[in-house]
This record gives C-alpha cells, structure tokens and sequence, in this order.
C-alpha cells in the first residue's frame, strides 16, 4: 500500500521522531507492526498506564511507565527500533522530556531507530518541530470497509444466525456510504445495522447515511445533506442540465479508462432565491453521490491554528468520502475574504489560500458546487479556470421557466398544473425567482384553506401582485451582476 511506503520511506530516512494524529490506536499499531516486520525492526510500545514493552509481550520492562525513565530505556538499547509512545505530549509541559527527546535525536539519525508520537490531537513544542516528521493515517479505503464488514459478519454470525441479503452492487453501495468511517465507527455502523435487522440488507444503505449524518453532526463542520429533488424537478436550467447530463458518467471507471478526469465542479452566480442551492442538491440525487455542505462559519475556532485544522479536517473528509458533492455556500459571507487580512491577523486570508490552493491540487474526485450573490466580493483569483470547469451564471427564470417552475412547485403539493393558467401565472410572476414563486404558493395555499376553497390561477395572482420581488427592491445589484455575467460566464437558464 502507498501510505505504508511513504512511512516506511520515513523511517528509512533517519527521521528521529515521526509524529501522527489519529485516534485509531489499535489500527496505527498495526500498520507500525507491519511496518516493523517488512523493515525487520523490533517494536516497542509505550503508555503511561502500562510501561514500555514489545509489541506482543505480555511483560513491561521494569520501572518504565514514567515517560523520562521509558525515554532512558530507548536511548540505552542497542541497535535499531521503532518506538510508540502514545500521549507523550502531555508531558511536554516538562522541560527534561523535551531536552531528552533533543538529545537522542542526534543519535537516532545515525540508524533506523525512530519514536513515533501519536495522539488525537497532537501539538509539539518549538525545539521538536524541525526533528520531526508528520504522517497522515487515511481512513480505510473500499477494499479495507470491505474486509471489515465482512469480518463483524462473521463475528457476529458465530453468536446468532445473520442472512446477508445484499446482491453484489448492493454491497458495493453499502461500503460507498461507509467512506469516511474509521475503522470502529465502520465496525460499530454494521454491528448496529445487523443486530437490528437480523441481516445485512438493503435497508442497511438508509442506516449507514442516518450514521454518517450523526458522526458529521458532531464535528460540526461538514453536513450531510439528503438530496431530495432530481433534476426533473428543478424548473428551468436548461444550459446547466445539459452539461451536467454530459458528465452524469463521468465518474464512473469506464470513464477514466476513456481517458475523462472526474469533473472538478462549477461555481454558480446569480440572484437570491433563483435556486443554486437547489441545483447541488439535484446534482447529488442525479449523478447518486453523498452530498456534503461545508458549514463554513463553524471552521473558525478562537484557538491559534484551530480554525486552519477544521478546514484540513473538513477537506480530507470529503476527499474519503469521494466520489461526492460538496457544496459551499454563499462563499463570500462564509469566508468573509479581505485581501488585506487585517481586520482578523490575516486568518481569513489563510484560510481563503488553503480553500484555493486544494481547489486547483485536489485529485479525489470531489464535484465541488460554490455558490455566490455577489462577485464583486469574491477575488479574481477564485474564478480563474483551474478551480472550477465552468462558471454558470443564474439569471431570473424566463416565462417558460416560470411556467415550469410553476408546474414543478403545484405537482409537488399535490396539484395537477392542467388546472391552471400558467401563462398568465408566468406573466404574472414576470421578475420573480423560483423560490419567490414557490413562497407565493405556499401563500395562496394558506390564503385558499382559510376561504375553504381550492387553491386557483386568482388566488395565485393575487398574492403575486401583493409582492415585491429581489428585481424590484434590489434593482441596481441584479443589474451589475448581469452587466459582470454577461461576458465572463455561462447562462444556466
């Protein structure tokens, strides 16, 4: 595997300390086991509850659970080894742990011997920032969700019968919706679907998203979202649902035996209330990928160096959980960008650098969709080719979009279009958005039941006429927006 070399590679070039952060303990000490035995190195591990000891005694060495006599018996063995040592930056705030691990690095780059430092959260103090090296455990890939559910099944099938009701593609879905688990939130998610359904079936695929919304809940910072509409059910776009049908494919492994990239995403401009949120949400449900909304307030922390690992946490997320959607919105109020930076000591402006630079590197196939109301806020820089395949500008729905969005919206509560004049529904709403549409139903619906009556074309236009739409009361922004579009993006509709 690529991330087990790149550690062995490490470990070969003298690193004297690597650190790693993950909360997945037995997991990283068996890939370092693994590590150990493919290089030929005796494996130590340390905590302050059980002492030093080899990988796979039951026996500490004597007198080694206190982090400075532990750090005495590394120095003092001989020959090479790779060296655990969970939780030791709680001790950091001790001067002779620091000077200690200073003072065996100079040996430690001589042979392959190396402490590794690991810990959920893991900070090193100034004097051990140029010894160390940093490793990133990825969370399990497809092939290593596979091997799991497949041995809790068995696990479990010893304690009670367990019917595996999933054809092949189906399977295949199920460890898709895992992406992103670690390896005992994977376990966890199968133990509870089996035990409650007595099978691994399909109901198990809605199980596996409620779990991933509640494990993304608690970090705060990415959403999973249910896509609910489909394209069919988003009036209007037209330009925009022709290109996105030519990419529907596109992630598939077809695609990239043709030669095709996965597509990179689209940044949506346009009006409020004309529907790019909807468009993501579409998006996800056409091409059946998970759907993730970055919740780009919740990245900034008052702790330094939080707010910029929120926004690494968040990014490597999506990428595990790729192929997918994620959707970022209003950028411009989300990120607050100032070039100058000043006004935060520059965090905002970091942050808005890390966000471009994974835009224009990423590899995994994340289709990401940005959307923006105002493009004079957003720096030129974000809209370059590169960091989006297309820029699609959404403009206020044309008649016939109109009647369409009508007709979707009517369906939707259980209304049949036939039975009203959309023309004149359309001429009415002339300026409207969709989503100031969508509002005047759900007025007329309100206004038709306390009348008990059935709602009608009059009721509807009446409650047109009672509005003001975002082109009346916001009349000089829409037209700058237009005059921007006009020559550097895509019309959606």
């Amino acid at each position: 595997m690529a991330p087990l070399r790149d550690l062995e590679l490490m470990i070969q070039s003298h690193y004297p300390l690597i650190a790693i952060e993950t909360s997945e303990e037995a997991r990283l000490e068996r890939i370092l086991a693994e590590v150990a035995t493919s290089l030929r190195l005796p494996f130590f591990i340390w905590s302050v509850t059980t002492g030093l000891k080899r990988f796979g005694s039951l026996s500490a060495i004597y007198d080694s659970q206190a982090p400075l006599k532990a750090l005495n018996n590394v120095g003092a063995m001989p020959g090479e080894g790779l060296f655990l040592f969970k939780d030791l930056h709680r001790f950091f705030d001790k001067p002779e742990i620091v000077r200690k691990l200073c003072d065996l690095a100079p040996s430690f780059k001589m042979d392959r011997r190396v402490i590794v430092l690991s810990a959920a959260e893991l900070s090193l103090p100034a004097e051990l920032e140029t010894l160390a090296g940093t490793f990133t455990i990825d969370l399990p890939s497809a092939d290593e969700l596979k091997t799991i559910t497949r041995r809790v099944v068995a696990d479990l099938s010893r304690l009670r019968p367990v019917r595996i009701d999933l054809a092949p593609d189906d399977f295949d879905q199920l460890v898709e919706r895992m992406k992103g688990f670690t390896e005992l939130e994977a376990e966890r998610a199968i133990t509870k679907t089996v035990l409650r359904d007595g099978a691994l079936s399909r109901s198990g695929l809605e199980a596996m998203v409620e779990i991933k919304k509640e494990l993304l809940q608690k970090e705060g910072i990415l959403e999973y979202l249910a896509p609910e509409e489909n394209l069919a059910e988003v009036g209007g776009f037209r330009n925009l649902k022709a290109w996105l049908a030519k990419r529907k494919r596109a992630f598939a492994p077809e695609a990239k035996k043709f030669g095709l990239a996965a597509p990179r995403g689209i940044l949506l401009l346009g009006v409020q209330g004309a529907g790019k949120t909807l468009v993501a949400r579409a998006i996800a449900r056409e091409w059946a990928l998970p759907l993730l909304k970055m919740e780009t307030g919740k990245l900034y922390d008052k702790y330094v160096g939080e707010s910029e690992k929120n926004l690494e946490k968040a990014l490597r997320t999506a990428e595990h959980m790729a192929p997918c959607v994620l959707m970022i919105d209003e950028l411009e109020k989300a990120l607050s960008y100032s070039p100058s930076g000043d006004s935060d000591a520059g965090l905002s402006k970091r942050i808005f650098g890390r966000l471009l630079g994974w835009l224009q590197d990423r590899t995994a196939p994340v289709f990401v969709v940005t959307t923006s109301n105002n493009i004079a806020e957003l720096p030129p820089e974000l809209t370059r080719k590169g960091r989006f395949d297309e820029i699609f500008f959404v403009d206020l729905p044309s008649a016939d979009d109109r009647k369409e969005i009508f007709a979707v919206h009517l369906r939707k509560r259980k209304r049949d279009p036939a039975a009203f004049d959309l023309d004149r529904l359309a001429a009415g709403s002339d300026g409207f958005t969709g989503a100031e549409i969508q509002q005047a139903i759900i007025s007329g619906l309100y206004t038709a039941f306390s009348r008990s009556a059935e709602l009608s074309s009059e009721i509807l236009l009446d409650e047109l006429k009672s509005t003001r739409p975002l082109s009346v009361t916001r009349k000089e922004e829409i037209d700058a927006l237009r005059a921007w579009a006009r020559e550097r993006a895509v019309t959606a509709n």
